[in-house]
């Protein structure tokens, strides 16, 4: 890198620091365009139902049948009540408009936690209660896992937020997309940093990384017990600002639902 690229990126990095946070929502992306509005096979059509009616835990989930034939996805956000990037985007997903297949949008995974704005709910760390070879810990689990089970997706989407950074703060998991072994985790990665990455944080590039799948994340199991293709997706808290993490979030969903056939750009995204 030539000496004046190195000051203009030191220098942006520096006024980023100062003020506090990025704030560089795109609003016009192509594929949050196709998203959003009907593509041209006609309408989607949309049913909710609650589940664990009846309970401390009652929630709601939206099923949203495309036009045209295709794989299921199932995406969940507040698994994490205090993850608000996950929850807010997984709202706006149950309006989207798939191409093709089914998308199954649990908003407020953890209803309690969402409520509460903490991390965990009644029965504590939702994403530890999925163990390998016994059924879920909790009635909460035990309820999301038979929606799952019902529904047999073909891809799975969890959506959060950490307080760091991946391999550069210790102990945080933040821009990172932790994958399957059959997922396509590093084109996702891939994609969100030419989309959604400014050129003067480097180290904010996400970075893939596939799953041990003996763990009692809700993600490694649907790839475990269902062969699913399955994401985990992390940003961060460090210097973003929420609509930054919101944006990020929204591109990574719509990437996923690309990258498997349920939404298409027509061309490059």
């Amino acid at each position: 890198m030539r000496r004046r690229t190195i000051l203009a990126a030191g220098s942006a990095l520096a006024g980023t620091v100062a003020a506090g946070f990025v704030s560089q929502p795109s609003g016009d992306h192509r594929l949050l365009t196709a998203a959003r509005e009907p593509g041209d096979a006609g309408e989607t059509n949309t049913n909710t139902e609650r589940l664990l009616p009846g309970t401390v835990h009652e929630t709601r989930l939206h099923e949203i049948d495309a036009p045209r034939d295709g794989p299921t996805a199932m995406v969940f956000g507040g698994i994490h009540g205090d993850e608000r990037n996950g929850i807010a985007v997984a709202r706006e997903i149950t309006e989207w408009h798939p191409d093709a297949g089914t998308l199954v949008v649990v908003p407020e995974t953890d209803r309690v936690a969402v409520e509460n704005d903490e991390r965990e709910g009644v029965d504590g760390n939702l994403n530890r209660h999925f163990p390998a070879d016994r059924e879920p810990v909790s009635e909460l689990a035990r309820g999301i896992w038979d929606a799952v089970e019902t529904r047999d997706p073909d891809v799975v989407l969890d959506l959060h937020r950490s307080l760091g950074i991946y391999d550069f703060h210790r102990q945080y998991v933040g821009q990172a997309v932790f994958h399957s072994p059959d997922a396509h985790g590093d084109a996702l990665a891939d994609a969100l940093d030419d989309d959604s990455v400014p050129w003067y944080l480097p180290f904010h590039r996400f970075t893939a990384r596939e799953t041990d799948l003996s763990g009692p994340l809700l993600f490694q199991k649907a790839a475990r017990e269902l062969e699913a293709s399955t994401y985990l997706f992390e940003t961060t808290e460090f210097l973003l600002d929420q609509p930054t993490r919101n944006e990020m979030t929204r591109l990574a969903a719509a990437r996923v639902l690309e990258l498997h056939g349920l939404l298409e750009t027509g061309g490059d995204a």
